[in-house]
């Protein structure tokens, strides 16, 4: 039993220096991340619209030539493209926000 032995506190500047330190890394971390999402969501919307664009000239040509299956299996398939960058869009958008509010929530407990 250690009755006589100091009770030792700890610094309140170490304390503040260690929570600095620590949500410094936790914004770098989200700030990577958010770079991250970004970065996909540029790629994503080029192809995107690469698919739509290619999409809308199919749509032209099966409405002259509507015998072709091929031009509607195609069309099909950017079909498919479209919505599932959408999906995913709206995936990478939801990720962003909940990381932007992270990110505000950690500046604020910086200060």
């Amino acid at each position: 039993m250690n009755l006589f032995k100091p009770f030792r506190i700890r610094s309140a500047a170490r304390d503040g220096e260690t929570d600095k330190h620590r949500f410094e890394r936790l914004s770098l971390a989200v700030a990577s991340c958010r770079a991250e999402i970004g970065r996909e969501k540029e790629g994503l919307r080029r192809r995107y619209d690469e698919s739509r664009r290619d999409a809308g000239f199919a749509m032209e040509v099966l409405e002259e030539s509507p015998s072709s299956g091929k031009l509607a299996a195609g069309l099909d398939q950017h079909s498919d493209a479209i919505l599932s960058y959408e999906k995913r869009l709206r995936t990478l958008e939801a990720q962003d926000q909940l990381l932007g509010k992270i990110s505000a929530l950690t500046a604020e407990l910086k200060t």
